[in-house]
């Protein structure tokens, strides 16, 4: 899979899409790989390209996720502040992600406003879809998890 081909970039410029890339690395974790913690200095965004990855989010109870399908995206709190994730990613199976430095991420789109309010137009359905689903499952609702990619 390529960065271009992940629903948050598709349309984006092939000259900010082949920046984004530039810096962009393919990589693979066992089983049981914490890629980060909630609380944590979020520095990537990852793309699911092959596995299956846990999201955990506790607070008083704790709550798990898996992603599980190509392209879904993880991570994304690198690109927006407070800069912390929201949940920690764990392996549940070995995974092959796309692995993205938030930090040049922005600095690509601050070159390129356009592009970048097209990618955080999108990121911000991603998180909404999100939210929605977490409120449905707060409130008994067995829907289960959507996750757009």
């Amino acid at each position: 899979m390529y960065v271009k081909e992940v629903e948050l970039f598709r349309g984006i410029g092939s000259h900010v899409i082949e920046e984004i890339a530039a810096f962009s690395r393919e990589e693979i974790f066992p089983v049981g790989k914490v890629l980060f913690r909630k609380g944590g200095l979020a520095e990537a965004l990852y793309i699911l390209e092959e596995g299956r990855i846990e999201l955990t989010v506790s607070m008083t109870e704790s709550a798990s996720f898996f992603l599980s399908q190509p392209g879904q995206l993880f991570g994304w709190s690198a690109l927006v502040e407070p800069n912390q994730y929201t949940a920690t990613a764990e392996c549940a199976s070995e995974c092959r992600v796309i692995k993205i430095d938030g930090d040049r991420t922005m600095r690509v789109f601050e070159k390129h406003p356009s592009e970048g309010l097209k990618v955080m137009r999108r990121l911000g359905g991603v998180i909404s879809a999100r939210l929605v689903n977490s409120y449905q499952e707060i409130s008994g609702s067995k829907k289960q998890w959507t996750y757009l990619t």
